[in-house]
């Protein structure tokens, strides 16, 4: 009878840490459901928020700043590489019409292949250039 008693005790021992130790991890659960849920009616009060009048031409205002601050640095950016380009052929476009005109007479110098793919590449750069920029030269 002794070990009955010894074992009904140890099953109640058991029963009650299960329940304690479950008790914990249900509270632990529901804190964690409470500050999820909290936190979402935070995101959705964020979400639903409408913009002042204010705000909004704040936000058109600064939009319309920036397109036309990229406007200005990409017509500046085009405009220094079109310099750019101008220059180089400015320097480098005697050269490639005297190999054009007299580069058969050379044809036999190991250099003759490579200034044969610089000349044929450099009609291509120029064609790259608006006329105007063909016109000042």
């Amino acid at each position: 009878m002794d070990i009955v008693y010894f074992v009904l005790g140890a099953t109640s021992l058991i029963f009650f840490w299960l329940y304690i130790n479950t008790r914990k991890r249900l509270v632990i659960l529901r804190d964690g459901f409470q500050k999820l849920y909290e936190s979402n009616q935070i995101l959705r009060s964020i979400i639903d928020e409408k913009p002042t009048k204010e705000e909004e031409d704040i936000h058109k205002e600064n939009f319309i700043k920036f397109l036309s601050d990229s406007r200005e640095w990409a017509y500046d950016y085009i405009e220094n590489v079109q310099n750019g380009i101008e220059g180089f052929i400015k320097k480098v476009e005697p050269s490639i019409k005297h190999f054009n005109e007299y580069g058969s007479v050379v044809e036999g110098s190991p250099h003759y292949g490579s200034m044969k793919i610089i000349s044929s590449e450099f009609e291509k750069l120029k064609t790259l250039l608006p006329e105007e920029f063909s016109d000042r030269r």
